[in-house]
C-alpha cells in the first residue's frame, strides 16, 4: 500500500472518530439581542440600553437601525438611541425591533422594575401611639361641646430614602375640636444632621447612609406635641443588572464531555468557570474551546485556546472587550478536523 493512501485512510478514520455528523450547516436564524440585561432601574437614572443584530451566520452586524419601544411611556421614556429616563415606580417591558436582511421583523424584550428613591410606609400601617386621656365633657351656657387632645402627624411618612434624594413631608394636624387645620407654626428637626437634613418647610434631604429620625413639633395651649419618623438612608443602587449565567456542558459525540459552567462578571473581569463535575475525554485529538453565536461553526467564534484540563474545576479569563451577552454558546471543537464535540447554551 502506498504511504499516501495509508495517510488518507488514517485521516478518514480519525475524522469519523471525532464525529457522527455527516454535514455541518452554518446557517442560523438571525436575531436581535438586548445586551444590557437590566433587572431594575431607579427613578431619574440616566441609562443607555444596547442591542446587537446577529446575521444568518451569527455574526454581529453594525449599522442596523434599532427601534426601541416602552410598554408604558408614563413609567419609562426611551429615545431612538436607547437612552431611557425612568419616571415612575412600576414594572415595564422594553422592546427593540429590527428588520433583517431577509425582510423579517425581529424583536427582543426584557421586563424590569423601576424603583423609587423613597420607600413609603403604607397608610394603613399604624404606629404605636401614646395613650391619651378620654375626651372631657364641658357644659357652657347649655351648649354641649366635646374637647379632644390635639394631634400632629406626618401623613406621608417613609421607611427608607436613597442618599442624594429629596422628599417633602406633609402634615396632618387635628385641633381640640377634632378639626383638621393647619397648625400655626411647626419645628422640624433631624436627629443626625450628617445623615438627614430638613428645612423649616419639611423638605428632607438624604446626605449619607445610616439611620436617623425626623421630628416635627408644635405648641398648642402651652403644650408641646410632636411626631417622629425613623428613617433608614441607603446608598444608591441606580441600576441592577444580570451579572452571571449558569448551565450544563453536553457532549455531541461519542466522547465523554460533561459538567456545569458559570459565566460571570467578577470585578472588571469576565470569567468562564467550569465546575468540579467537569469531565472530558483525554482521547480527543486537538480539543479546543470557543465562544460563539453559531452553534454549528467556529468560523466567527472566539477561540479561548486548547483544552488542557480534562477533569475538575478550572476557569478562563476572557478578553476585556468581551461582554456578558456577546456570545450565546460555548463550543468544544476537534480543531484538527474541524468537528464539533460538545456545547453549552449560555442563555436563551
Amino acid at each position: 500500500m502506498k504511504p499516501q493512501t495509508l495517510i488518507q485512510i488514517l485521516f478518514f478514520f480519525a475524522f469519523i472518530g471525532c464525529t457522527g455528523i455527516d454535514l455541518i450547516e452554518d446557517y442560523v436564524p438571525p436575531v436581535v439581542r438586548i445586551t444590557t440585561p437590566v433587572t431594575s432601574l431607579t427613578v431619574g437614572t440616566n441609562f443607555q440600553f444596547e442591542a446587537l443584530y446577529f446575521n444568518v451566520i451569527g455574526e454581529p452586524t453594525p449599522g442596523v437601525e434599532l427601534r426601541w419601544e416602552s410598554s408604558d411611556p408614563n413609567l419609562l421614556e426611551i429615545d431612538a438611541l436607547g437612552n431611557v429616563i425612568p419616571k415612575k415606580e412600576g414594572v415595564v417591558t422594553l422592546t427593540v425591533r429590527v428588520t433583517s436582511e431577509e425582510g423579517k421583523e425581529l424583536s427582543d424584550q426584557i421586563n424590569f422594575e423601576i424603583k423609587n428613591t423613597v420607600v413609603l410606609i403604607p397608610k394603613d400601617m399604624t404606629e404605636e401611639e401614646e395613650e391619651t386621656d378620654p375626651p372631657e365633657m364641658n357644659t357652657m351656657s347649655s351648649t354641649l361641646t366635646m374637647s379632644v387632645t390635639p394631634t400632629l402627624q406626618i401623613s406621608n411618612r417613609i421607611a427608607q430614602i436613597t442618599v442624594g434624594a429629596e422628599y417633602l413631608f406633609e402634615l396632618q394636624f387635628t385641633n381640640a375640636l377634632g378639626e383638621e387645620v393647619q397648625p400655626n407654626s411647626v419645628l422640624w428637626e433631624s436627629s443626625d444632621l450628617e445623615v438627614l437634613s430638613i428645612d423649616e418647610n419639611g423638605n428632607l434631604t438624604a446626605l449619607s447612609a445610616g439611620t436617623a429620625s425626623v421630628t416635627v413639633s408644635t405648641i398648642v395651649s402651652e403644650t408641646l406635641i410632636s411626631y417622629t419618623n425613623i428613617i433608614q438612608v441607603v446608598d444608591p443602587v441606580t441600576v441592577s443588572m444580570v451579572t452571571s449565567y449558569t448551565g450544563i456542558v453536553e457532549t455531541t459525540s461519542s466522547y465523554q464531555l460533561e459538567g456545569s459552567f458559570t459565566l460571570a462578571i467578577e470585578g472588571d473581569q469576565l470569567i468562564l468557570s467550569l465546575g468540579s463535575d467537569y469531565k472530558a475525554s483525554t482521547a480527543l485529538p486537538g480539543l479546543y474551546i470557543y465562544l460563539s453565536n453559531n452553534n454549528n461553526t467556529t468560523s466567527q467564534a472566539l477561540e479561548l485556546g486548547p483544552v488542557t484540563v480534562f477533569q475538575g474545576a478550572h476557569e478562563y479569563i476572557l478578553p476585556s472587550q468581551v461582554g456578558l451577552m456577546d456570545y450565546q454558546y460555548i463550543l468544544y471543537w476537534c480543531k484538527p478536523f474541524n468537528v464539533k464535540v460538545g456545547h453549552a447554551k449560555i442563555y436563551d
